[in-house]
C-alpha cells in the first residue's frame, strides 16, 4: 500500500491549494466483499487492459512525462505480475481488446515529440468532435506466441478515449474524441480491415465504460463537454441500432464495467465539478431495468482497468485523484471482488 499512501499524501498536499475540492480518499482497510491482490509493478492510470485466459495484460497509461510504453501481465490465478514487451509507442486513453488469443490496440493519445503534457490528456478539450494534437489512428496487434507487436491497418481517423470491445467476429470502436466520434467502426481481424457500421452513437463521449451483455454493447457514463453523465446507451451489432438503457445511479467517467455471471458490474470513476473519485459498486439486474448497490471498492479511483476470470472481478491501477490530480496520484493497487 506504500504507493497508495504516498499518492494520498501528494493528493492532500495538492488539494490544500484548492480548498473547494471534494476529496474521496482510498479506504486503507479492505471493504467487505473485496480483497487485495499483489500490487502492479508500475502504478498507472488510463492504461489499456485485456484478458487472455487468466492473464490480464496492462499496457501504456499516463505519467508526468507523457504516455507510457510499459507493459505487464497479471496472472489472476497465481496472483503474480510479470513483464511483457513494451508498446511500440507511448499511449494513453486507447482502445485495447483480446480476440483469438491476440491483443489488439487502436487509437489513443500519443504525445508529439515536442510536447509532454504536464497534467495528461484529460485536461484537454473534452468535446467529442475535438481532436487533440497527438491523437492517433495507429493500431497494433500482439501475439503471445510470437512476443512482438506488429502494426495493423490504422483506424479510419484518429480517436482517443473510446471503447474497443469484441462482439462476434469483430472488434468495435465506439465513442471517444475525434472527427468521427459518433461513427461506430468495426475491425475485422481476419481481413485486417475497418468499416463503418450501424447508426451513429447518440451521445459520443470520452472515458465511458463499455461492456458486452446478451450480444449487445453497453456504453455507460462518460464525459460530455467535460461533464460526467449517468447516461447508458446500448448498441446492437446485429441491427446497427441504438437504444437507451437504465441510467447509472449517479454520473461518472473513467469507471470500469464488466460482465460477471451474466450481470453488468460498474465500479469506480470520477466527476470533475467538483473533482472527486468514486468507489461505489453497482450491478444491473438480469432484466436490465435497474441498478442496485453492492460492496464498494475499497480504493475509490478512476482510469483503472478491469477484467473477470475464474468468477472474480479484478480492478488494477487507476488514480484516486480526479482531473489534474490524476498523474500525481497514480496507483499500483489491485482489488478483487468477491473476496473469496
Amino acid at each position: 500500500m506504500s504507493v497508495i499512501r504516498g499518492a494520498v499524501r501528494s493528493f492532500l498536499a495538492l488539494a490544500s491549494l484548492a480548498p473547494a475540492i471534494v476529496i474521496a480518499l482510498p479506504e486503507l482497510a479492505a471493504a467487505q466483499g473485496w480483497r487485495e491482490g499483489t500490487p502492479m509493478t508500475t502504478g498507472r492510470a488510463f492504461a489499456g487492459g485485456a484478458l487472455i485466459g487468466s492473464d490480464l495484460y496492462v499496457v501504456g497509461g499516463d505519467s508526468t512525462s507523457g504516455p507510457r510504453t510499459d507493459a505487464e501481465i497479471y496472472d489472476i490465478s497465481g496472483d503474480i505480475w510479470r513483464a511483457a514487451p513494451a508498446l511500440p509507442a507511448g499511449l494513453q486513453q486507447f482502445g485495447m481488446a483480446a480476440f483469438g488469443g491476440r491483443i489488439y490496440v487502436a487509437g489513443g493519445y500519443e504525445a508529439p515529440p515536442a510536447e509532454r503534457p504536464q497534467f495528461g490528456v484529460l485536461n484537454r478539450q473534452e468535446g467529442a468532435s475535438a481532436v487533440a494534437e497527438g491523437d492517433t489512428a495507429k493500431a497494433w496487434t500482439y501475439d503471445p506466441q510470437v512476443g512482438t507487436w506488429i502494426g495493423i491497418a490504422s483506424m479510419p481517423s484518429a480517436r482517443a478515449g473510446h471503447g474497443f470491445v469484441v462482439s462476434g467476429d469483430r472488434i468495435y470502436a465506439l465513442g471517444g474524441r475525434g472527427d468521427e466520434a459518433s461513427r461506430v467502426w468495426a475491425y475485422d481481424p481476419a481481413a485486417n480491415r475497418w468499416q463503418p457500421v450501424g447508426d451513429p452513437m447518440p451521445a459520443p463521449r470520452v472515458a465511458a465504460a463499455y461492456v458486452v451483455a446478451n450480444g449487445r454493447i453497453y456504453a455507460t457514463g462518460g464525459l460530455i463537454d467535460g461533464n460526467a453523465t449517468a447516461r447508458v446507451d446500448i448498441f446492437d451489432p446485429a441491427t446497427g441500432r441504438w437504444q437507451s438503457g437504465p441510467a447509472l445511479p449517479s454520473p461518472r467517467a473513467g469507471h470500469v464495467a464488466v460482465n460477471m455471471d451474466g450481470r453488468i458490474h460498474v465500479t469506480g470513476g470520477e466527476q470533475r465539478k467538483p473533482p472527486r473519485t468514486y468507489g461505489d459498486h453497482f450491478v444491473l439486474d438480469r432484466g436490465g431495468s435497474s441498478w442496485r448497490s453492492l460492496a464498494a471498492m475499497p480504493t475509490p479511483r478512476h482510469g483503472a482497468v478491469a477484467a473477470v476470470a475464474d468468477g472474480k472481478m479484478v480492478v488494477a491501477g487507476g488514480s484516486p485523484g480526479a482531473g489534474v490530480y490524476t498523474v500525481f496520484t497514480e496507483s499500483d493497487v489491485v482489488e478483487i471482488y468477491p473476496e473469496e
